[in-house]
């Protein structure tokens, strides 16, 4: 293949995989969890503008804020590319979906040291269109940027021999210090990599991994140190929080083998693939598990926590179905064409994808909180906004909003009477009893709908607007 035929087909193919998630980020907007919205989306519009809700976590200062500062940065670059909140939240969406075709890369490059051009060609093709990366791929959330940032430096410390040994190793440890500082919980995973990285020189390789993963770490204890009270504190009080009995908050649990269910989901029967892939990339492999295990031992599970695994996994897979593929061509001659083999490979794990995203009904969930604070966004009369019998945190806060305006959340048909003053857009589930009367139903989101008044809102006391509320009830 020419130069310029290798330069299309990289175009293509990563044109294709940023369309797929642009595509269904706007096509089917939704908030999957909501630390999307307001432990990035919202302190960032915050550091913009001024205003926004803050959360127990942004109050006890229990998160970092380099990543809100990234976004900060794209909000105030890309308002211009549409009115209201639309601009800055297309430029967002935009930015993290480009980020995200690192998976792309990394599982072609990966797979053609590992196994050769046909298992790279499959898992490139593979990490462009699986449904699990191009859904999670524009979404604000610390896992899934990590996870992006992560998979260069993985390479780069085994791979990468043109940039010199050096300098690769620097930039593998830079890119994982960073991750594992985007994602604490990454930290064991990283270590592991990271010592795997200097075997056997180690003399010669541990100081430029240990020189790169010091930029990141000294970078967020300096950050810490000028927006909170010390060197790292986000860190310390996030531990706290989290993992100690008695202190940190409780959570939901899911028991130990609950992320092996997960990635039976998230991968579906590519799974049968990933023990023939394993034996191409041992390391690999063994990382995936370290990141399982370690998240396992924690009772606070979630899908999106393992989202890190998703393109090594793929990328595992895609080796893994070209090895089997491989083993039975003596029963099918055409296999031994490398185009077969690739369209087989290719077809299998479009198939395994699409098992997955035939659930996007429920992946795709909360669509009120966008669609309405969008919507409302727009609104040049609008001078307050009530969330009835809903919850708030399902809402796209003031990163969607972008209003100046309060948010009343109000729980029962007596609240909703007496606080009905102090905003004249209401959003409320469908035929909810008690909506007091000059309220016009205008649209509606799988059972939640937007309501308007005519006229003025009057001040709200200070706990009844969501910020003060949020302090009263501990969240």
């Amino acid at each position: 293949m020419t130069r310029i035929r290798k330069i299309f087909a990289w175009v293509a193919l990563l044109g294709f995989a940023f369309a797929l998630r642009i595509g269904l980020a706007l096509g089917s907007p939704n908030i999957f969890y909501p630390d999307e919205i307001f432990q990035t989306l919202e302190p960032a519009h915050r550091l913009v503008y001024g205003f926004g809700v803050i959360s127990w976590e942004w109050r006890l200062g229990i998160r970092s804020w380099v990543l809100p500062t990234f976004l900060a940065g794209v909000m105030r670059a890309t308002a211009w590319m549409g009115s209201a909140s639309a601009g800055y939240l297309l430029g967002t969406t935009i930015v993290l979906a480009l980020i995200s075709l690192a998976t792309v890369w990394f599982g072609y490059a990966w797979a053609k040291r590992a196994s050769g051009t046909p298992a790279a060609v499959v898992a490139a093709l593979a990490c462009s269109f699986y449904f699990g990366l191009v859904y999670f791929a524009p979404k604000a959330l610390n896992e899934v940027v990590a996870a992006h940032v992560m998979l260069p430096g993985l390479y780069f410390g085994i791979y990468g021999e043109k940039l010199g040994e050096r300098k690769r190793l620097f930039l593998a440890g830079l890119l994982c210090g960073l991750a594992a500082c985007l994602r604490i919980q990454l930290l064991p995973a990283l270590t592991f990599a990271m010592i795997y990285f200097c075997y056997p020189r180690w003399r010669a390789r541990i100081p430029a991994v240990i020189a790169g993963a010091s930029v990141p770490v000294l970078l967020f204890g300096a950050i810490d140190w000028i927006t909170w009270s010390y060197p790292w504190q986000s860190f310390v009080r996030y531990y706290k929080a989290n993992m100690i009995p008695g202190i940190g908050r409780q959570f939901w649990s899911e028991p130990w083998y609950w992320y092996l269910l997960v990635l039976l989901v998230l991968i579906g029967p590519a799974t049968l693939f990933l023990f023939h892939g394993s034996r191409r990339s041992p390391f690999l492999a063994i990382f995936c598990a370290i990141v399982v295990v370690s998240h396992s031992v924690i009772a606070h599970k979630e899908i999106r926590f393992i989202y890190p695994v998703l393109a090594p996994a793929i990328t595992l897979a895609a080796m893994g179905v070209v090895d089997l593929l491989a083993e039975v061509k003596r029963g099918a001659r055409f296999l031994n064409n490398p185009r077969w083999v690739v369209a087989a490979g290719v077809t299998c794990l479009l198939g395994s994808s699409a098992m997955l995203a035939a659930q996007c009904a429920v992946w795709c969930k909360t669509p009120w909180g966008i669609g309405a604070f969008d919507r409302l966004s727009r609104e040049p009369g609008l001078c307050g906004v009530g969330i009835y019998d809903r919850i708030w945190w399902e809402s796209g806060g003031y990163a969607h909003l972008h209003r100046d305006v309060p948010i009343v959340q109000v729980g029962s048909a007596e609240e909703l009477a007496r606080a009905a003053p102090h905003f004249n857009a209401l959003i409320a589930p469908r035929d909810s009893p008690g909506v007091p009367p000059g309220f016009t139903q205008l649209q509606c989101w799988k059972g939640v709908c937007l309501l308007e008044r005519g006229g003025t809102c009057t001040a709200p006391k200070a706990d009844e607007e969501l910020n003060g509320y949020l302090r009263k009830i501990g969240q």
